[in-house]
């Protein structure tokens, strides 16, 4: 049999997510991680991974916008030696978005493009993935905003990295928690990339 658990990291949300979870039924292996502090993507995903008890990682959305039937795809690649790292692709062939508003794509654009100096990856923006614990082992991640799979993908250790498609359908209820805020918040860690990638060239080349 398959072992697996659900950690679901709710930022003290309104709605009633963490009540919901602790209601579910023991064969589904879910449980709540609980934060009151600011809301916070990235620091929500670091929390869930020091709870998690497996060896290989998986984040994703919880309002379906990230389809679940996807996952046994991406695990098959980290347990066939192919890939550290699985990302859900946009932006290879057979990827895209649906009934996104013309600014969330224009948004969307140039973050990728922003984020190109620090990966090959397509879709660097995706907050679908699949990673080994190994290779985040010992990483000193800095989370900051949104992007927390761009942050593992430079300072992580995945030597293998996949893309494989996937179709983001947006949220049918529920706002969209992105702004200004988060906006600036990602700039700040672009910004900070940069003096990592920086530091460690010069540490090299010593």
């Amino acid at each position: 049999n398959e072992t697996f658990e659900i950690v679901v990291v709710d930022d003290d949300s309104p709605d009633g997510t963490a009540e919901v979870v602790e209601q579910l039924p023991p064969e589904l292996h879910a449980r709540v991680v609980r934060r009151h502090e600011r809301r916070d993507l990235s620091k929500a995903v670091v929390e869930g991974f020091a709870a998690a008890r497996g060896s290989i990682l998986g984040v994703m959305d919880a309002d379906l916008s990230h389809p679940p039937e996807l996952i046994p795809a991406m695990l098959s690649l980290i347990r066939a030696g192919e890939a550290d790292l699985v990302v859900a692709s946009r932006l290879v062939p057979g990827g895209g978005t649906e009934d996104w508003p013309a600014s969330r794509k224009i948004t969307s654009r140039i973050g990728t493009l922003l984020a190109r100096p620090f990966t090959h990856v397509r879709d660097p923006m995706s907050g679908y993935f699949l990673v080994k614990r190994e290779a985040i082992e010992g990483v000193r991640l800095r989370p900051r905003g949104y992007k927390i799979g761009l942050e593992i993908l430079v300072r992580g250790n995945a030597r293998r990295v996949r893309e494989i498609p996937f179709i983001f359908r947006d949220r049918t209820t529920g706002h969209s928690k992105l702004g200004m805020r988060q906006n600036l918040d990602y700039l700040a860690q672009l910004l900070d990339l940069a003096f990592f990638r920086l530091h460690r060239w010069i540490v090299g080349h010593r």
